[in-house]
């Protein structure tokens, strides 16, 4: 019986240290898993960071709903806009060489560059760009997933107007964004993801990082991407964004994305060598605009904040009144996030290979709490019905067009400042083609769908709209865009 006892004490021992030494209650994994159930996750990645060390470095669930092959703390997964902070980082050490500033117009290092606006064109810096604060149309953002070639989106801000002057409205935007990659490659005379590999990875030993689409598609470890809808998992093709450079082109592991949190929090330090200056991380991580966090993340309205910022590539503001800097990555079928909290030392990361999966913030959130030592929320119950209520489920008025044939349809159209829309037949198929894009057009009782090849198994509640003069057609709305006839 002794013995018994002896090794009951002994198992309590342990997970009470297991507890005190990463700060992680005993079910956690049990609750991760239960929530990734709940919001639809088929995997998902997630590095933990505190005070120097890694805490945890995971995968959960699996890479692939077809191949049910489990995800790992070396699974790769697309990183999306969290590749922003690569960009500032980037910056800050051209700047620690003496070659750029902050505060350096566009065109003093990209004399080529044009805007419509000529203020703006002359007047927009790099602390601008990275803050997102151009006030250029918004327009100029989606071009850049319409034609997925950089230099040609950065050419069609030439036609492009602005929806504010500028510094006078925050709107996010990748397009001008990536203006601080093209801004590295003129400086260092190598390619962005170059410069990224020289100056940032290979130093920090992030060697299973991927920017390249060739090197992405081959390794062995990729996740593969997923979309939820109308209760069924979907796998979808792999975002291939090498297109988006700066603003987006990374994919990588929680195991290499824990180095990169521990050489934030060191402020640049890494194996006792100064890599960039400590004062630049900390100007990336100050408020550079003020925003109401209502229009930007529902999650954060869950609880108060004192300011709600954007600082260069870094959201910022304050979480249960210890500083956070986090940011998110969203594209096709991934979701990402990352969240630190510079004065405590803490540092959490997470992929998942899901579309816009909001359990991402539950679960920051929750990481915090618990390394924080906080009164004990359940996050994914709190967040859930943000992302889930009934009026996200209303559907639009049904809009029908008995009378309009395909051959109505057919021809160009223009939307001013950005690619024109040219519906034809394709063999004996009706199609859309806008940029590098291509939809099907199928008619389906009095009104057309809109239907993607690629993801053609997905029935997309996604119907072409149109406007009509006696019958003649004069423009349509395509994915939220309209164009005029010609």
């Amino acid at each position: 019986m002794k013995t018994l006892q002896s090794i009951f004490l002994f198992f309590l021992i342990s997970v009470s240290s297991a507890w005190a030494q990463n700060g992680l209650p005993a079910n956690f994994d049990e609750t991760v898993l239960s929530n990734m159930e709940k919001w639809h996750a088929p995997g998902l990645g997630l590095a933990i960071v505190k005070d120097g060390k890694t805490v945890l470095t995971k995968g959960y669930g699996v890479k692939s709903i077809k191949s049910g092959a489990p995800a790992d703390k070396n699974t790769l997964f697309q990183a999306g806009s969290t590749t922003k902070a690569f960009a500032a980082m980037s910056i800050a050490m051209l700047i620690d060489q003496g070659k750029v500033t902050w505060d350096d117009p566009i065109i003093k290092h990209i004399p080529e560059f044009k805007m419509k606006d000529k203020y703006v064109q002359n007047n927009l810096t790099i602390r601008d760009a990275l803050s997102h604060v151009s006030g250029v149309s918004p327009l100029s953002n989606i071009n850049m997933f319409l034609g997925l070639n950089i230099d040609e989106t950065w050419a069609l801000m030439a036609e492009t107007g602005q929806q504010a002057t500028l510094r006078q409205k925050w709107d996010y935007n990748n397009t001008t964004f990536a203006l601080a990659g093209r801004i590295v490659e003129r400086l260092s005379g190598m390619r962005f993801h170059d410069f990224v590999r020289t100056n940032i990875l290979d130093p920090l030993g992030m060697d299973h990082t991927r920017l390249l689409d060739v090197n992405v598609e081959n390794d062995p470890d990729r996740a593969d991407a997923h979309q939820y809808y109308k209760g069924k998992e979907y796998q979808i093709p792999y975002p291939y964004i090498e297109y988006t450079q700066s603003a987006g082109m990374i994919n990588s592991t929680p195991e290499d994305m824990a180095k990169w949190m521990k050489f934030l929090l060191a402020k640049g330090k890494w194996n006792g060598k100064q890599l960039v200056s400590s004062e630049l991380i900390e100007e990336m991580m100050k408020p550079q605009a003020l925003l109401d966090p209502e229009g930007m993340y529902p999650a954060a309205t869950t609880y108060d904040q004192h300011y709600y910022a954007y600082g260069l590539a870094w959201f910022v503001h304050d979480f249960r009144g210890h500083k956070m800097v986090m940011h998110t990555g969203s594209i096709y079928g991934m979701s990402a996030i990352i969240g630190l909290f510079p004065d405590d030392n803490i540092g959490v990361y997470i992929f998942i290979n899901g579309d816009h999966i909001e359990y991402r913030h539950a679960l920051m959130y929750q990481v915090l709490d618990n390394l924080l030592g906080n009164e004990d929320t359940d996050w994914s119950d709190k967040i859930y019905p943000l992302y889930n209520s009934d009026k996200n489920s209303e559907k639009p008025e049904i809009k029908l067009y008995p009378d309009i044939t395909e051959d109505a349809l057919i021809g160009d159209y223009v939307l001013e400042g950005s690619y024109p829309l040219y519906i034809k037949e394709y063999g004996k198929t009706l199609t859309a083609h806008v940029g590098r894009l291509m939809f099907e057009l199928v008619r389906e009782n009095d009104r057309y769908r809109v239907i993607s090849p690629e993801t053609r198994e997905i029935p997309w509640d996604n119907y072409l709209e149109m406007e009509t003069v006696e019958g003649v057609v004069t423009s349509v709305t395509l994915n939220g865009l309209s164009y005029l006839k010609k």
